[in-house]
């Protein structure tokens, strides 16, 4: 596994061999990010259920600048780290923030400035039965993505994405067995 563009292009990534993660392919990664690309200069991006933190890393490959991460796996988390020390060894520290949390407790509880780009790859099982609809709700009611931003969900090619208040579907592209889907959250002053 690689970063497929950007300023840290063709560098390899350590990935956990384990049955419970399941990297965004490359091919996958360069589609979701030619999408984002007029999102993505100078965002602050968070990944959620970063695994080895390789679409966090693309980000600020990409431009992005700064991810923050989010993992619950310990073992996840060591490969993360090893990824970002390895990668991001020449530029600033302060680019990255690793949280190691369950994701959906975290952005239940989150307090902070919101997110430009929000990105979240959870099991696919785990995100079949929770779906995005209370997630996107989640997102919303605890200002994790900014008005006017975006979340990204990466799920399998048979779920559906879900249509929720004060999010428009601007995304909803299949690649084998993967969909990926991207909603703006809408700006509440221009809904009004």
């Amino acid at each position: 596994m690689r970063i497929t563009g950007g300023e840290f292009c063709g560098r390899n990534l350590v990935v956990p061999k384990s049955d419970a993660i399941r990297p965004t392919q490359d091919r996958v990664r360069e589609s979701v990010f030619a999408m984002l690309a007029p999102e993505i200069g100078d965002a602050d991006f968070l990944d959620l259920f970063a695994g080895s933190g390789s679409v966090g890393l693309e980000a600020l490959s990409r431009g992005a600048k700064r991810s923050t991460f989010v993992e619950a796996s310990p073992r996840h988390i060591k490969s993360l780290k090893t990824n970002l020390e390895t990668i991001l060894k020449e530029t600033s520290s302060s680019r990255s923030e690793v949280f190691v949390a369950d994701a959906y407790r975290w952005i239940a509880r989150y307090v902070g400035a919101g997110f430009d780009i929000v990105f979240a790859d959870p099991p696919y099982a785990l995100g079949e039965e929770e779906g995005y609809a209370s997630v996107l709700a989640t997102l919303a009611e605890r200002g994790v993505v900014r008005a006017g931003g975006v979340f990204v969900a990466e799920m399998t090619a048979v779920q559906r994405a879900e249509e929720t208040p004060g999010w428009e579907l601007l995304r909803d592209r299949v690649y084998g067995k993967t969909r990926i889907c991207i909603w703006r959250k809408e700006d509440e002053k221009r809904s009004e």
